[in-house]
């Protein structure tokens, strides 16, 4: 046993979690994202810059008598090489947080949310995949005059998205609901997509390296092979979790029929706890260990058990990976661990234009293809902005497989390496400030609506409400809620505020499936933000049949309130539900209200609209 090693290990854990922790709160100071801060922590007392800083000072002899550097040369000459080696050693952390957060993504995979979500998914993923590859290897290719095959292995690479970050945040902000179900669902689709492209191509590159001629079908079979193998280990881990997790009810003191001592010790209730964080993170920890033995793709061993627990057992037990008492000191540790491995000297000159030049390409890439693919398949508004900018992160898979690029091919896999690398760098900090940003404003607006239903309204003139609505109130006929969505729309084309129902029912639907907008007493308050208005435009439909809407109460619907907003006033809907939520606490408002418009009273309903404010 060497102690002093020992020493080592334990002092470089503890300088690069005081660094992660301390860089965090300066950031939050500096309000740009706790993340940023957690890895520019790690930056700071990594090898690399503390190398960086070694040959710095040894180019400027005349701070090498200052007091202050002394102890870096005398740790450089006596502990770096160790300190380097140790840091080497703690990589085997973020490949097993990386595969417990692919699990994780599980469940989003539900079946009842891939039914929601699993096509359009596809859609964007192949449209901004296939976008992504085409402009990088095109670049690289006509561009940078790279040769075909390595161009196609850079475009693939660029593909894939680094998902551990951006579902961190979601955990720690406690996002949920449709972003984060389309968000899973892409991210797995991408890592499918770009491991099975990278595999042809490298294949095709080792193929001409070694003079042999690989035939498609050697190709298929390689690639075939891989995803099987994968998916064979996470259904082990899945077959492992059931049986070590069984699914009994919380009164039950004991399995049924197995009361050996093994399964005494063993088996567990999926409920929320740290005894299942813990055979979740070991045996998930195994299987990712026998995938990359095999060399495959361990992310989608990850996803493969996450998907079947999920589906096949019971979701609860994702319950126990959202532990606020221990997952924060997890999320920190990735993140220290992260700051402290970016390579700084691998930002050179003779690569820079190489690793702008993908920078930018797989930016566009990914930009583009999200917005474009959240508008073709008619995303809600708010996800189709978010989207694309939660997908920029980069590390994980394309770390991985840079690293075996410059392993495996003589010609151009040191190219390849210090192209990439650098980038992932980039996207990684750029990333992370991006989601941080896009995932806490998401969050804002979410607790806004809520937030804006208790509050008290605006002074909005003397007569509110009626103001708002005008002559825009109707009896509705649907019995279901496309329907009276479809309705209430016509009512807004009818009086000359949209010329036709698509240019809102879309997105009007999009968001019920994102929330709902029941509030509870028979009123839902469905939104949306169009172009070519200049205020607030509130119209009003009584249903004459009442109509679910998975209101928080579990009543249904009787009374809508259609709100649209100008697209340059993102917060202006906030005030118009205050405004509605405060009308319709008034004792009978609603019972009131839905008699004089079913009587057809005009005279009564805006007496009641008008007086309501007062």
């Amino acid at each position: 046993m060497n102690l002093q090693h020992m020493k080592m290990q334990i002092l470089e854990l503890g300088i690069l979690i005081l660094a992660a922790y301390i860089g965090g709160l300066v950031a939050k100071k500096l309000k740009i994202g706790a993340v940023i801060g957690q890895i520019f922590g790690g930056i700071l007392v990594g090898p690399h810059f503390l190398e960086l800083l070694h040959r710095f000072l040894s180019s400027h002899p005349s701070l090498a008598g200052m007091a202050v550097f002394k102890p870096i040369y005398f740790f450089y000459k006596n502990g770096f090489s160790e300190y380097k080696e140790i840091l080497e050693g703690y990589h085997f952390f973020v490949f097993l947080f990386l595969g417990l957060i692919a699990f994780s993504i599980g469940e989003e995979l539900h079946r009842d949310r891939l039914k929601q979500v699993g096509i359009k998914a596809s859609i964007i993923c192949l449209i901004q995949g296939l976008l992504t590859f085409f402009m990088i290897a095109g670049g690289f290719r006509f561009v940078f005059k790279f040769n075909w095959i390595h161009s196609l292995i850079i475009g693939s690479i660029g593909i894939a998205t680094a998902p551990a970050l951006t579902f961190i945040l979601m955990t720690k902000l406690k996002i949920t609901g449709r972003l984060k179900q389309l968000l899973a669902n892409i991210v797995v689709l991408d890592d499918i997509l770009e491991v099975i492209l990278f595999s042809i191509f490298l294949s095709i590159a080792m193929a001409q390296e070694s003079g042999l001629c690989v035939s498609g079908w050697h190709i298929a079979r390689e690639v075939s092979l891989e995803l099987v193998m994968s998916i064979l280990i996470g259904f082990i881990i899945f077959l492992v979790l059931r049986i070590t997790i069984r699914e009994r009810k919380p009164d039950d003191d004991a399995p049924e029929e197995d009361n050996s001592f093994l399964s005494t010790v063993l088996s567990q209730h999926p409920t929320p706890s740290v005894e299942i964080l813990l055979i979740v993170l070991a045996i998930v920890a195994i299987g990712i260990a026998f995938a990359i033995h095999f060399e495959l793709p361990f992310l989608i061993t990850a996803v493969t058990a996450g998907f079947l627990i999920a589906n096949l057992h019971n979701n609860a037990i994702f319950d126990s990976l959202k532990i606020e008492n221990v997952m924060p000191i997890l999320n920190l540790l990735f993140f220290a661990i992260i700051g402290a491995s970016v390579r700084l000297e691998s930002f050179s000159a003779g690569t820079a234009i190489y690793v702008l030049g993908y920078v930018a390409l797989r930016a566009t890439g990914k930009i583009v293809g999200n917005w474009g693919g959240g508008k073709i398949t008619h995303q809600d508004p708010k996800i189709t902005a978010a989207l694309p900018k939660l997908m920029l992160p980069q590390a994980g898979m394309a770390a991985v497989e840079t690293i075996l690029v410059a392993a495996v091919l003589k010609t151009g896999g040191e190219t390849i390496f210090n192209i990439i690398i650098p980038a992932l760098v980039i996207f990684e900090l750029g990333g992370a400030y991006l989601s941080e940003r896009t995932l806490t404003k998401w969050k804002n607006v979410s607790l806004g609506e809520r937030e804006a239903l208790i509050s008290q309204p605006e002074n909005t003139g003397p007569q509110g409400l009626s103001a708002l609505i005008h002559d825009r109130i109707s009896i509705l006929m649907a019995i279901t809620l496309p329907e009276a969505l479809f309705e209430i729309s016509q009512l807004m084309v009818q009086k000359g505020i949209i010329n036709e129902t698509s240019e809102i029912s879309p997105a009007l639907l999009q968001r019920e499936k994102l929330a709902s907008t029941g509030i509870g007493n028979g009123v839902a308050i469905p939104h949306c933000r169009i172009p070519n208005i200049t205020k607030t435009v509130i119209a009003c439909g009584v249903l004459k049949h009442p109509v679910e809407w998975n209101s928080p109460d579990k009543k249904p619907v009787e009374i809508l309130f259609l709100i649209l907003t100008p697209e340059q006033f993102p917060q202006e809907h906030l005030k118009a539900i205050s405004l509605i939520a405060a009308v319709v606490r008034k004792p009978d408002f609603c019972n009131e209200l839905k008699t004089a418009v079913l009587a057809r009273n005009q005279e009564k309903y805006q007496e009641i609209l008008s007086l309501s404010q007062k």
